[in-house]
């Protein structure tokens, strides 16, 4: 199917209930020159690879400080300005960057870095934990953007360094609650009756791995203005995080986040300490492999992701280990990281399988696994809508049927209106385009060129990608196994329009 057929079926199917500066009229016009587009075998990754492109332009927003991302399209009450909250920013970049105006979209790096979100508030640029900063290096590396980098080094640092201030403690490691790392009501985080609940402070694996990631990025931007001085530092920084979570976090099969019995949280702690009933292995848990902090030697956690007795639902990875007891507790509320599958949280996972394959020796995960993980994502894409089945994304899907849960649970409800009710349609959060251009397709940054090494070999016979932007050039990108699809040879074949 051609896009723009897809971008007209997406159009018929939806209902615009929140008007968006570039509108369902203007998509196409938008995506065919901005946007990248797949076209493979498989038809229900290509249509949600379609539809993912489709739904993100939808929170383009141009404000009076720029372009700016959000991740709700109707306002949401603990939002900053404009709508935006910065627990998806880390996905909005490495989403976004692949879009051919990914330069007018540096205002929303600035706005969380140096603007009026940057204050320390509700709603602000630390609101929620998120390596931004390695996002932000990411960005602008494959953006062509490195000016940009060496321009902002004092706010890079002065935003790790005001973190580090309000989180790190006399252990080496950095304290948080579930919730403001996005994931509120998990096992390990969450006590308490229905009636009387608490969020326990803590030393989660997200929190310490965004600080990991954070440290190694500021010092490679020091690097980038020959202060090497700081650059050592921060990569020293680096370095102790990661063997203090590998001493305290590690329980010898996964990266676990440690709440201690006594909530002291300047004592020394291992992963004993950890009270009855929050012991858990949690999807967040390969972050650090995302971030690419473990050493090698960890890589068995990863036969988690296919064990249906751990992580591997129906509908996608289950955020807590399905075997534990108080798996799916709290099952009235809608937004909970209890086990039900989000979106977020498997782009994290898929991209940790991604690193994986790309910068380790192991035998664990293989390029088949990694597309079935991206094929059931995709799956995830539809809603029951009025008796049709049509592309549909959501804030969090229940693991044993396709159901979006919050919809669900405000389905029925009197007191909401329709925009209420429908605040997670077309949720923007996650990275379905990022994980397929570099995980099936396999396309890399490698110094300042790009390079194509397909992970779909046997799997797929071609696919071609085009309006790929890279640096600021603009290419096609052909994989033929044979030669007998695009006849342009075999292989992979990169032209530059």
């Amino acid at each position: 199917m051609k896009y723009c057929e897809y971008f007209e079926k997406f159009n018929k199917n939806d209902c615009e209930e929140v008007s968006t500066y570039i509108s369902n009229a203007k998509a196409e016009e938008f995506l065919l020159k901005n946007a990248p587009r797949l076209y493979c075998p498989d038809q229900t990754i290509e249509e949600t690879f379609a539809f993912r492109t489709w739904t993100m332009r939808k929170h383009i927003k141009k404000t009076d400080v720029g372009f700016l991302i959000t991740e709700f399209l109707p306002d949401v009450p603990w939002a900053a300005e404009y709508n935006t909250i910065n627990a998806p920013l880390t996905h909005h970049l490495n989403e976004f960057r692949w879009l051919k105006n990914a330069d007018e979209l540096l205002d929303y790096i600035r706005f969380f870095l140096t603007g009026k979100a940057s204050a320390y508030h509700s709603g602000s640029a630390f609101s929620y934990h998120t390596p931004a900063l390695t996002a932000m290096y990411n960005y602008c590396l494959l953006t062509a953007n490195e000016d940009f980098l060496r321009q902002n080094v004092e706010a890079f640092e002065k935003y790790f360094l005001t973190w580090e201030e309000k989180h790190l403690t006399k252990n080496g490691l950095y304290w948080s609650f579930d919730d403001r790392e996005g994931t509120e009501y998990t096992i390990s985080g969450t006590s308490g009756t229905l009636s009387n609940w608490k969020m326990l402070k803590g030393f989660r694996p997200f929190m310490n791995a965004c600080m990991y990631a954070d440290a190694v990025s500021l010092s490679k931007i020091f690097e980038m203005t020959f202060d090497f001085e700081k650059a050592k530092v921060y990569s020293k920084k680096a370095r102790f995080i990661k063997e203090k979570m590998d001493e305290k976090m590690w329980d010898g099969d996964f990266y676990k986040a440690v709440h201690p019995l006594e909530q002291n949280l300047d004592k020394e702690i291992d992963c004993q300490d950890i009270p009855e009933g929050h012991n858990v292995k949690e999807l967040m848990g390969y972050i650090p492999f995302a971030l690419g902090m473990p050493s090698q030697g960890k890589e068995k956690c990863f036969a988690f992701l296919k064990d249906e007795k751990v992580f591997l639902a129906k509908t996608g990875f289950a955020t807590a280990d399905v075997s534990h007891e108080r798996f799916m507790y709290r099952p009235e509320r809608g937004c909970t990281w209890n086990g039900k599958v989000w979106p977020y949280a498997t782009s994290y996972a898929i991209s940790a399988c991604i690193e994986l394959l790309n910068n380790y020796s192991q035998s664990v995960i293989t390029n088949k696994d990694l597309y079935d993980f991206i094929n059931q994502y995709a799956q995830m894409h539809y809603s029951m809508e009025n008796g049709k089945r049509i592309n549909f994304i959501d804030e969090v899907m229940m693991p044993y049927e396709y159901s979006w849960a919050v919809r669900e649970l405000f389905r029925n409800r009197e007191d909401l209106t329709p925009s209420e009710k429908n605040r997670g349609k077309d949720y923007n959060h996650s990275t379905f385009i990022d994980l397929v251009l570099r995980g099936l397709c396999g396309v890399e940054l490698q110094g300042e060129k790009m390079r194509v090494i397909p992970k779909v070999e046997g799997i797929w016979s071609w696919f071609k990608i085009e309006n790929l932007t890279f640096r600021k050039q603009t290419y096609n990108v052909y994989y033929d196994e044979y030669g007998t699809v695009f006849n342009k040879g075999k292989g992979v074949i990169i032209e530059k329009l």
